[in-house]
């Protein structure tokens, strides 16, 4: 395809061509005049014919570069204006996506995602690791109102996809009735505001004592959406050797208001811990034992080896003593394979 223009001059540079040779020829026509003229031209007049002649070719030539320098800048325009067009349009679609891509990565779903990534990634409670056991088992459950289908056995479940659900005029009421005095170390509810809603309890209150017609409020929690396992607080009830116990034969558990002023309520699991004594610790420590019995043997028996005269000896080994309880080295459940299995502890009735 020719560029703007080109076939037009092209068709007058031929035109021009064709009028040169016509006058010429004309001029070749007078000079042999049949009149008598001498056939011969001059030497002015065919020098004055060659210099009008270069003159016309000299323009001629001019007049085409022309055109070809106005052709090729009009084909580089057309191409810079569609290269520029195309980079537009290519920084446009660029900026646009990455425009959309933030957004996304700042949507508030993303970070809930993240967050409840975050939440499945915690690690699962262990009561062993610090010395508690689960005493669920040494009560008996009972509750105000339920639903068929929703009551205490999936309560007790340990999947919290089951729950007792409450059918009956506020407040709600769980008892947990002990056979024998418990001292609870640890008492945990696990609730779910995202899937329960308006049955989500957002004040309750944990009254206990030696049974149902004596109780006493113990402390009352105010929740705010809550979700997963929540602990009630216990530390500082005065009971057990450290005063962070509460020993009691009844524990109860009052849903005093709901969510949204929510009618029912849904609670999804429910466990009971105690200081467990025979649980490897660093409070008891089956290694640690050992170790004091062997080094206890060895002490007695170099009282036996000094004179009792010996007062000198007698108080450098005392001395020797007690700087070994200073330094002596602190042993974890475990070491040295010495942890005492189940069926060698003493029996427990449960």
């Amino acid at each position: 395809m020719q560029p703007h223009g080109v076939g037009r001059n092209g068709r007058g540079a031929r035109n021009h061509n064709a009028t040169l040779r016509q006058q010429q020829e004309e001029f070749r026509q007078r000079l042999l005049t049949p009149n008598g003229a001498s056939s011969q031209p001059s030497e002015g007049l065919l020098a004055e014919l060659l210099g009008n002649e270069r003159q016309r070719a000299a323009e001629l030539r001019a007049s085409l570069d022309d055109t070809r320098d106005h052709a090729d800048d009009d084909g580089f325009e057309d191409d810079d204006d569609a290269r520029t067009e195309e980079g537009d349009d290519v920084d446009v679609d660029v900026g646009v996506d990455e425009a959309d891509a933030a957004d996304q990565e700042n949507e508030p779903g993303n970070e809930e995602e993240g967050e409840e990534e975050v939440h499945e990634d915690e690690p699962p409670f262990d009561p062993s690791a610090v010395g508690l056991k689960e005493i669920s088992n040494l009560a008996s459950f009972t509750v105000s109102s339920y639903k068929p289908g929703c009551g205490v056995k999936e309560l007790r479940d340990d999947d919290v996809n089951q729950f007792w659900q409450s059918d009956g005029p506020q407040p709600h009421r769980l008892n947990i009735h002990f056979i024998k005095r418990v001292e609870i170390r640890a008492l945990r509810l696990f609730l779910d505001y995202e899937l329960d809603e308006s049955y989500t309890p957002t004040k309750i209150q944990i009254t206990a004592g030696t049974g149902p017609n004596l109780t006493i409020p113990f402390t009352t929690m105010e929740l705010n959406m809550p979700k997963g396992w929540i602990d009630v607080p216990i530390a500082g009830a005065g009971g057990g050797a450290d005063g962070n116990s509460m020993c009691c034969w009844f524990v109860r558990v009052i849903i005093l208001e709901n969510h949204q002023n929510g009618k029912d309520t849904h609670l999804r699991g429910i466990k009971v811990y105690a200081l467990d004594d025979s649980a490897d610790t660093a409070e008891n420590n089956p290694v640690e034992d050992m170790v004091e019995a062997i080094d206890d043997y060895e002490d007695r028996m170099a009282h036996m080896d000094i004179h009792d005269h010996d007062e000198e000896a007698m108080l450098r080994l005392t001395a020797d003593i007690e700087h070994r309880k200073v330094t002596a080295r602190k042993y974890v459940p475990g070491d040295g394979g010495l942890s005492i299995p189940d069926f060698m502890r003493e029996p427990e009735i449960r």
